[in-house]
């Protein structure tokens, strides 16, 4: 027995060190933020997203294992500006695990469907119109977030007039996705001092890669002539892409998400601005196709390119397998749509 107890306290200590040596374990909203994360990260860190790859980020619903892994999890990473309208329940279920909103510090824009009116709080990046944003996320007041803890009694208050005005999907500029890299940087640091360094070593490569690839987008897109820089895609998600690389977002034939039904008025009224404008294709996504796309490419005589990826990336085998492959692909599908012939 005395044997055995001495054998119990050599051990001991080394299981302790192992359990300290074992990687964060991060829940993400997104597989495009997961993509981020483990870049971030690196081998200290164990993402699971809970969108799947190729799912419609809009249409997804957890399940009771969802829950779980969420309330197992060392940190939870959302994306915010409203785009989470599933979180708060996890939330509700997981108020001790720490929860980070990686679009903090991020200039949002409105929809396009939203006049300049609805953005007279705007607070502009250096160099932008001032009525182009609507705010900086993380200011109080700044866009309707119900579902994620950035949401104050304040910022409720100050919405309720205005539900959805603003876009989340920030992502489609690399520019943007430079502040999530900061913002996961600062929230691993935070939940694993020991290895701060390391996660902003990470972030500073990652950033560079950005950097590159924000680059070869512009000069993929300058074969565009300015007359074709125009966007109708199947709902509104290339906002942020088409702000950073100079195009118009005509609009979205199922507005701002993938869950809203088409109105017959402003679906014939995008028509006469597609014929109008000479909007050289539709754009609609791998995960959610639109046949009303169709129905308004047959009225204009265009042609609908059907394999963007807006909520997801595609599975490891796909095309968009991780985030710079996601805009690096995005990018050449819509300049080969757009460039003449």
């Amino acid at each position: 027995m005395k044997r055995l107890f001495a054998i119990l306290l050599i051990l001991l200590p080394l299981a302790l060190v192992g359990a300290q040596d074992e990687p964060l374990h991060v829940i993400t909203t997104s597989n495009i933020l997961a993509d981020v994360a483990r870049n971030v990260g690196g081998d200290r860190v164990m993402v699971d997203s809970l969108i799947p790859p190729g799912a419609d980020g809009h249409a997804w619903q957890p399940t009771p294992s969802d829950v779980l892994k969420v309330a197992r999890a060392d940190l939870v990473l959302a994306v915010g500006v409203g785009y989470e309208t599933f979180l708060g329940q996890l939330v509700e279920n997981a108020a001790d695990v720490p929860q980070v909103i990686v679009s903090s510090g991020i200039p949002i824009l409105p929809f396009a469907g939203h006049d300049e009116a609805e953005t007279a709080e705007s607070t502009p990046e250096a160099g932008h119109d001032d009525a182009e944003y609507i705010g900086v996320y993380g200011e109080a007041g700044v866009c309707e977030d119900d579902h994620t803890q950035a949401a104050t009694a304040e910022a409720d208050h100050a919405n309720e007039e205005a539900p959805g005005q603003c876009d989340p999907h920030v992502w489609t500029d690399p520019t943007n996705v430079m502040i999530w890299v900061d913002n996961i940087a600062d929230a691993l640091a935070q939940t694993d001092p020991a290895n701060a360094e390391v996660y902003r070593a990470n972030a500073t490569a990652y950033q560079e890669q950005l950097a590159a690839l924000d680059a070869e987008v512009a000069a993929m897109l300058a074969e565009v002539p300015e007359a074709r820089r125009v966007l109708v895609t199947n709902h509104e998600f290339l906002g942020y892409f088409a702000h950073r690389y100079g195009f118009k977002v005509v609009g979205g034939i199922l507005g701002a998400t993938t869950l809203e039904e088409p109105d017959p008025q402003r679906l014939a009224a995008l028509a006469t601005e597609v014929k109008a404008l000479g909007v050289p294709a539709i754009f609609a996504e791998v995960s959610a196709n639109s046949p009303f796309a169709q129905v308004i490419a047959q009225e204009a005589g265009i042609r609908v390119v059907s394999n963007l990826y807006s909520e997801s990336l595609s599975d490891i085998n796909g095309p968009a397998a991780t985030y710079l492959d996601y805009l690096r692909y995005n990018a050449q599908t819509i300049a080969d749509a757009l460039k003449p012939v």
